[in-house]
């Protein structure tokens, strides 16, 4: 699987609706965009299209995985909390969001923590803090 397909499997975003901008030992930066087509958008909030947040969460932890993916973390990586997230303003129809993670490890090294910020031309959307735990070759986690 290419890092880019990296934990796609049945997603809001789609397969190709999240693209690696960036990534290096300190974290990642991708980008999707809102399409103005996208029904869920319109459902959401009836008269008041907006982005539901679920997919801006969704960004943050599949960027995660791509860096994990580019860091040569293949055994994979299990979500155990989102530690925090604050949602500053909507993401409206047409919008194209960018998700900024920088990733820390625990000293045993098992344990990641990703600190994600996520902005339009518009300004912060939304701070996500999520924490991860290695799974090791045979699917356990420690």
């Amino acid at each position: 699987m290419s890092p880019q397909g990296a934990g796609a499997g049945a997603s809001a975003l789609g397969v190709d609706g999240l693209k690696l901008l960036h990534s290096d030992f300190a974290g990642a930066v991708c980008e999707f965009t809102a399409e103005s087509d996208d029904p869920v958008l319109m459902g959401h909030y009836p008269g008041f299209p907006v982005q539901p947040g679920v997919y801006v969460i969704e960004a943050a932890d599949r960027t995660a995985r791509l860096w994990a993916a580019g860091a040569g973390i293949t055994d994979g990586l299990e979500l155990v909390s989102m530690d925090r997230c604050r949602f500053h303003r909507p993401v409206f129809p047409g919008e194209t969001v960018s998700t900024e993670v920088a990733v820390v490890a625990a000293e045993d090294g098992e344990r990641l923590t990703a600190k994600a910020a996520a902005v339009t031309s518009g300004g912060r959307v939304a701070d996500i803090r999520l924490r991860y735990r290695r799974r090791t070759s045979r699917g356990e986690t420690q």
